[in-house]
């Protein structure tokens, strides 16, 4: 029995530090210009509602059971049935994000950091059609900034930030900026779909089976911006740029 309490207090106390690292780091995240666009208040939210309480539980139970003398929660009956509800809950919620995200076609989350792409680097020229038919080629989009929207219908974070690529379009598009989405050529089907149902209107084609290649990406969705001389002048990134910054590289 004994052995039994120490093991869960342990693994409740090691789950508790994880977690609270992970609020921290997200936190300083938000905190962050790099971060704007990366979260959204009601996944935080319903994430909150597991994470908040197994923190106050676990740790409350693992100094019950590491920490016998004085036993601070003694007369707490019911907060070691409480704590290993929450810590399985959280558990679960872990394992799911790990197998699932990574096995199951859904996108990554990371960018390459061993990019030959470097900041002042002529972009990669690519062509394309768009989900009109119209042909797309970078190199004939010289004096206007472009930026790049990688992403695919199957990735969730790549859908909920399209409406930011989008606000972003609706914004800029008079004043000099051109989006481009290119989706990824993976798991296509549905994509055009997609895009007429959420009314979204910036040109959006189909990756040839290079261009994610040519960009060095190997997570969805990355963002790109191109300058008027196309070079690159942001990128890669997970959230979208910021207004400021596209209104910075219009008035060059």
């Amino acid at each position: 029995m004994r052995f039994r309490k120490t093991v869960l207090g342990i693994y409740q106390a090691l789950l508790v530090i994880v977690l609270t690292i992970l609020v921290i780091i997200v936190i300083f995240d938000i905190f962050t210009s790099r971060g704007h666009a990366r979260y959204h208040w009601n996944n935080i939210f319903l994430v909150s509602l597991f994470i908040l309480p197994t923190i106050i539980f676990c740790s409350c139970n693992s100094v019950k059971m590491l920490v016998p003398k004085p036993n601070l929660f003694k007369r707490w009956k019911s907060l070691t049935q409480i704590s290993i509800v929450f810590a399985t809950l959280c558990t679960v919620l872990f394992g799911y994000l790990l197998i699932f995200e990574t096995f199951s076609g859904s996108c990554q989350t990371s960018v390459s950091r061993t990019s030959s792409l470097q900041t002042g680097r002529m972009a990669p020229d690519f062509s394309i059609r768009d989900q009109l038919g119209n042909a797309i080629s970078l190199s004939k989009l010289r004096g206007k900034i472009v930026l790049l929207d990688f992403w695919g219908v199957w990735c969730g974070p790549c859908r909920q930030k399209l409406p930011h690529t989008q606000k972003i379009y609706d914004q800029f598009k008079n004043k000099g900026l051109t989006v481009i989405g290119i989706h990824s050529a993976f798991q296509t089907k549905g994509m055009a779909a997609f895009i007429a149902e959420n009314n979204y209107t910036f040109p959006t084609g189909i990756d040839t089976g290079h261009i994610a290649k040519d960009y060095g990406v190997t997570g969805w969705p990355t963002y790109y911006l191109i300058n008027r001389q196309g070079r690159l002048a942001w990128g890669p990134r997970h959230a979208p740029p910021s207004e400021k910054l596209i209104e910075s590289l219009l008035k060059d």
